[in-house]
């Protein structure tokens, strides 16, 4: 798989994955917490790979 296709599938995923934290959590929040969420969610996966791609080296 490309690099585009994995950021789209991690996209879609934590974009999915931070409304549904978002409306079990927090119900009164709007759905645009829900996607600032998910894009916290796909930067934590970034950022994660990052850091485990430096330790390995």
């Amino acid at each position: 798989m490309n690099a585009f296709l994995i950021f789209v599938v991690r996209l879609i995923l934590g974009l999915v994955f931070g409304i549904f934290l978002i409306r079990l959590f927090r119900p009164e929040l709007g759905i645009y917490h829900g996607v600032a969420a998910g894009f916290i969610l796909v930067a934590l996966a970034y950022g994660m790979a990052l850091f485990r791609k430096k330790k390995q080296k």
